[in-house]
């Protein structure tokens, strides 16, 4: 299919490409980084492709692919493709909401601080919505709704293993997987809780902290 020469223009076909060879193991693995490396240079080529659509209006590359090529598509430059400040500000801009947010939650009840966060109408992208879960679990835990706080994260957690997370922003990666293994323990303090369920998912999740740092997840570590 990718041989198509239509399909070069296809980016998001490509990120899919690349997601298949990197879980095959080697030496596949080395075949998704010639394919990051020749798009690189695709795009050096024709710079601007990515934003691009068909004549349907369909993008050439979507949010994921976007983000994608930002973080992990290099060529013969060390220059990412969009620039990387546009990441670190996104995140800055959303998580900042948590002062205003936790005010609202003194104010007048965590329910009616969730419901501001939510009610934002400049979350758009995938990755402001990703990350505007991740300040809701942050309120819902710090106001004692453990449960909401669980189901958040873990599926956060899910989203960020299927999206390559931990390869670009490991660092909150580690915080989503963290919290949600400090909850997931007091959960198992419970008498009505399935403690060996609990068991597997903590020790899994402890595995991916020490993949993800293994110096802080040591701390972490029983």
């Amino acid at each position: 299919m990718y041989g198509e020469g239509v399909n070069h223009f296809w980016l998001d076909l490509q990120w899919y490409l690349c997601q298949a060879l990197g879980r095959l193991g080697i030496p596949h693995e080395a075949w998704a980084d010639i394919l990051k490396r020749d798009l690189g240079m695709f795009l050096e080529r024709l710079p601007g492709l990515q934003e691009l659509r068909w004549s349907d209006g369909t993008p050439f590359a979507d949010e994921t692919t976007l983000e994608w090529i930002a973080q992990q598509v290099t060529g013969n430059s060390t220059t990412p493709w969009l620039p990387a400040v546009t990441t670190a500000a996104l995140v800055d801009d959303v998580l900042s909401l948590e002062s205003e947010a936790l005010a609202q939650a003194d104010s007048d009840g965590v329910e009616a601080a969730l419901a501001w966060l939510a009610s934002r109408p400049d979350i758009r992208t995938g990755r402001q919505r990703w990350l505007l879960r991740l300040l809701m679990a942050r309120v819902a835990e710090q106001y004692g709704k453990a449960d909401l706080a669980l189901h958040l994260l873990g599926e956060l957690d899910a989203i960020a293993q299927q999206q390559g997370l931990g390869d670009w922003e490991p660092e909150l990666s580690f915080e989503v997987k963290a919290r949600l293994l400090k909850l997931l323990r007091q959960k198992a303090q419970r008498n009505d809780a399935d403690k060996a369920a609990l068991a597997r998912r903590m020790d899994g999740l402890l595995a991916s902290l020490v993949a993800v740092d293994p110096v802080r997840a040591a701390v972490l570590c029983g």
